[in-house]
């Protein structure tokens, strides 16, 4: 008996090694993929600036009469939720002070 015992006892610290090392290379893997993500190209700020021109050329800019007419549905947007926050404001101050005054 004592002979299977050394024998299933090899095999499992030769099933342990085997495992480690595994554990190990898929580390490593791992490790290397990482440094791998980690390194950027190099580029050219010229090159970027040329990117960039040529992707605004590519835009579709609005006209000058969107461009007001856009401006001015942002500007009476504004004054409209700027009195309906002054009208909740007063209407609140009102309430809160029937509130208090009542003893």
């Amino acid at each position: 008996m004592s002979k299977e015992n050394e024998k299933n006892t090899e095999k499992n610290s030769k099933l342990e090694v085997t495992t480690d090392k595994e554990k190990q290379k898929k580390q490593n893997e791992k490790h290397a993929k990482q440094v791998e993500k980690a390194k950027t190209p190099k580029r050219s700020p010229f090159k970027w600036l040329r990117e960039a021109r040529s992707e605004f050329k590519k835009v579709t800019w609005p006209t000058r009469t969107q461009v007001l007419k856009n401006t001015s549905v942002v500007l009476t947007m504004l004054v409209i939720a700027g009195i309906a926050i002054w009208g909740l404001d007063q209407l609140l101050d009102l309430l809160f002070k029937l509130v208090i005054s009542v003893d």
